[in-house]
């Protein structure tokens, strides 16, 4: 099973966003797929250029996902 992390941050107005929209994804597996949700204080210490940032496996998402993005990720 994929390792699947979400950075926030604190200050962030889109990871609400960003975390409704994979979880409704993650929601149409029944449980398959689990995620964590990590917050971070500056982008340099994960080495991402933006937040939010998902990680599906290797695959990286930056910004605001697309629902297609995340299954395309989940299953690649």
């Amino acid at each position: 099973m994929k390792q699947i992390v979400l950075y926030t941050a604190e200050d962030c107005p889109y990871c609400n966003i960003a975390e409704k929209i994979l979880k409704n994804v993650l929601d149409e597996y029944n449980g398959l797929f689990n995620y964590k949700s990590i917050k971070v204080s500056t982008k340099k210490e994960l080495k991402i250029s933006s937040i939010p940032t998902i990680l599906v496996g290797q695959t990286k998402i930056e910004g605001l996902p697309e629902k297609e993005q995340i299954h395309t990720a989940l299953f690649s």
